[in-house]
């Protein structure tokens, strides 16, 4: 993907997923949402001709709902993933990220570093595996996959 017009230009949380978020884990939804707009890549197997994006990402029963919006047709494109696979990745995740949160208050560093560590590991682990589910129907690289599945393991919290 060395075309530059293949990136997400506007990216939200569907209104059926937005719920009353901490402020640490609205800050991170933010900081996803940034990254992807900043630094991400993203292109659809089925055009020739496409991009940039906007998406509406959903979570629904643990089917990952994106509408595309193409800027250089001005199509859409419902993609539907199953991401049920990852169920299991999402919930370790999420009880990691209450340990990380509540051993930055009162932990020693080292403890800090190695829940840390766990942590990146299973954020990665998430990320590889959305990858394989979009392997078919979106071109991502890694740090995409990444914010895609940061913003999955928040909108998930709701089911």
């Amino acid at each position: 993907m060395t075309e530059t017009k293949f990136f997400i230009i506007e990216a939200e949380v569907d209104k059926i997923n937005l719920i009353t978020w901490n402020q640490e884990i609205e800050q991170e939804r933010k900081s996803a949402v940034f990254d992807l707009l900043n630094n991400g890549k993203f292109k659809l197997y089925n055009k020739n001709d496409t991009g940039p994006y906007k998406v509406n990402i959903k979570l629904l029963e643990w089917k990952l709902l994106l509408r595309v919006s193409d800027i250089f047709d001005d199509s859409t494109t419902d993609l539907k993933i199953s991401i049920s696979n990852v169920r299991r990745i999402i919930r370790d995740y999420q009880i990691v990220c209450d340990n990380y949160v509540e051993a930055i208050k009162t932990a020693p560093l080292k403890k800090i570093e190695a829940i840390d560590i766990g942590r990146r590991t299973i954020h990665d682990e998430g990320a590889t595996m959305l990858l394989e589910a979009f392997k078919e129907k979106v071109e991502l690289d890694m740090d995409t996959a990444r914010r895609l599945f940061t913003l999955v393991s928040i909108i998930s919290i709701k089911i």
